[in-house]
This record gives structure tokens, C-alpha cells and sequence, in this order.
């Protein structure tokens, strides 16, 4: 079959346009037909990319469950003349499943992020060390397009124009997406789980949370959630910050769980309590055994084959 390229050539061969606007031309063409590729590492069970915001060397954290472009004080006061934010002071605290962020400036921006852009809000915390870097705020230099293709397999995730949709998700699963009040995409899906003899079936909303390395965290702030965790057998065991010297959050084995129709089997789920999130809960990097497409303009969730 020939390419795009091939008749966008041929059509303007026929226009006896002069050779060097029909390659600049050919050129552009191509471009914007070219994904942003970002290649990542696995550390500490969480996946990485090192890239440049605005021009300044970067590592940053791949999330989805946080509300905007994060980092460190010390790193903005480093680099805030290429940066260039227009800067606010802030008293906002950030929930963290070990405890809260305090946000000293917050900015609304747009940033080249590598081959991308970032347009979204900015958070610079004061305790923080890593940079999030926040996918559902991505978009395509060429188009505008929000669509990011994710293989973890791979280490790899790549921000695609919109005439890249189709050819990425053919025989694909496909899932509505909604978002929390802090912009964070969600799912809602039927849930159900085997553990110790029992059977826990729910249907709720889950955040798709990429800073998360389990398969899923459930919500007890959730009432539906709190009556299944206080009316079943399942043992519940307590996860400690040694660093903080406190539980910050509790987990069960499970035999079976079941998510968006993809199943798996033999893994831990946690339980905590985050007030004030709404949702049954946050799905992890686990769960993404497979590539899936995010196309955060349509609001939709491809689970690939």
C-alpha cells in the first residue's frame, strides 16, 4: 500500500511546485506525523525518563495520580530563569499516601517537555526530591492531540498525533474516562476479588494512579468500601514508614482479582483511607501488563491485546 507521504508527493509533483518548497513541505509533513518518544527506567518500582523541561536536563517520575507537573523547590530555584513561571505563593498540602506536600508556589504554565508539550498547572513543594511528570497533560507538538501510548514491557510511552488513534488501538478493549476535581483520570469498572475463601464483587470508580507500584490501593473512605473491608474475613496486615515510625496504610492477599475484564491472580491489594478523594480506589502499575492508549481529549481507555 503506498504511504501518505508518497501521494502528498505525487499530488504536489503535479502542482510543479519548486523542489525546495516541496521538501520543506514533504518534511513538515513528516514531522507531524512523528511521535514524542520518551524511553524509561524501572527504579524502585516506579518508572522514570530522563528528558528536559524547557531546555533544562531532567529525570522525572511518569504519574497520573497527581494534580499537575511537580518538583522540588530546590530545582525550581536552580533553574526558574529557563523555566520561566510565573510563580505564586501557596498554602495548598497535597495528600501523599504517607502523608501530606506542602505546595510554597503554584504556577499555570506551558512547557516543552522533550519533543512535547506540557500545559497544565505546576506544583513546587517543599519536601519534595523527584520531578512527577503527569501524562494526562501532555500533548502533541503537531496537533495538540492528548494521546499517549504506554507499554511498560518496553519502557517506553510516546505522545501521538490524532491520525495515529486508529492504527494503536485496533482490537482494543475501550473504557470511558472521567477525571477527579484535581484533574486525575478515572475509570469505572466492575471489581471483583477472591480471597481467603470469599468473594468481593464491587462496581465503583478507580483512579488510574501510575505513581502507585500495586496493582490496586482501595479507598475505606468509601462507604461501600469500608462496609466490605469491616464485613469480610479478609485478613488485613499493617504497612509501616519505618522512616516516619507509623502505618500508613494496610493489605491483603488475594487468590483472584478481576478489573476492566483483565484478571490476575496470587498479588497483594492495599487499603487506606484518603478523605476527601473520591472513588473506590487507585489501580497501579501492575495492572498494566499490557500497552494501553490514553486519549485524554475523547476521554477514553484502550487496554491493547
Amino acid at each position: 500500500m503506498m504511504s501518505p507521504i508518497y501521494f502528498a508527493y505525487q499530488f504536489l509533483l503535479s502542482k510543479r511546485m519548486p523542489v525546495m518548497l516541496l521538501a520543506l513541505l514533504l518534511v513538515q509533513y513528516s514531522i507531524a506525523q512523528t511521535d514524542s518518544v520518551f524511553k524509561m527506567t524501572k527504579e524502585s518500582g516506579h518508572f522514570f525518563c530522563q528528558t528536559t523541561l524547557n531546555g533544562v536536563n531532567a529525570k522525572v517520575m511518569m504519574e497520573t495520580g497527581v494534580p499537575g507537573l511537580m518538583m522540588s523547590e530546590a530545582f525550581y530555584e536552580a533553574h526558574k530563569d529557563s523555566l520561566n513561571l510565573d510563580v505564586k505563593e501557596s498554602d495548598e498540602k497535597i495528600r501523599h499516601i504517607t502523608g501530606f506536600r506542602h505546595v510554597k508556589y503554584t504556577a499555570q504554565a506551558r512547557m516543552q517537555i522533550g519533543d512535547a508539550i506540557f500545559e497544565g498547572p505546576v506544583k513546587i513543594l517543599q519536601e519534595e526530591n523527584a520531578i512527577t511528570l503527569p501524562l494526562h497533560m501532555l500533548h502533541h507538538p503537531s496537533d495538540s492531540s492528548a494521546i499517549v501510548w504506554l507499554d511498560l514491557s518496553r519502557l517506553q510511552f510516546r505522545v501521538c498525533s490524532r491520525d495515529r488513534l486508529q492504527n494503536l488501538t485496533r482490537k482494543a478493549s475501550v473504557w470511558s474516562l472521567t477525571y477527579t476535581q484535581y484533574g486525575m483520570p478515572v475509570v469505572t469498572t466492575p471489581l471483583s476479588i477472591k480471597a481467603a475463601g470469599h468473594r468481593i464483587d464491587i462496581t465503583g470508580q478507580f483512579i488510574v494512579d501510575l505513581g502507585n507500584g500495586s496493582l490496586l490501593f482501595l479507598n475505606r473512605y468509601d462507604a461501600e468500601v469500608d462496609k466490605l473491608m469491616s464485613d469480610s474475613r479478609v485478613h488485613l496486615i499493617d504497612i509501616h514508614d519505618n522512616r516516619r515510625g507509623k502505618t500508613y496504610s494496610q493489605a491483603f492477599r488475594v487468590d483472584k482479582l478481576t478489573i476492566c475484564d483483565r484478571t490476575y491472580h496470587d498479588d497483594t491489594v492495599g487499603v487506606t483511607t484518603f478523605k476527601g478523594l473520591e472513588g473506590c480506589g487507585m489501580l497501579g502499575l501492575k495492572f498494566f501488563t499490557m500497552p494501553v492508549v490514553f486519549d485524554f481529549d475523547e476521554n477514553k481507555l484502550y487496554l491493547c491485546k
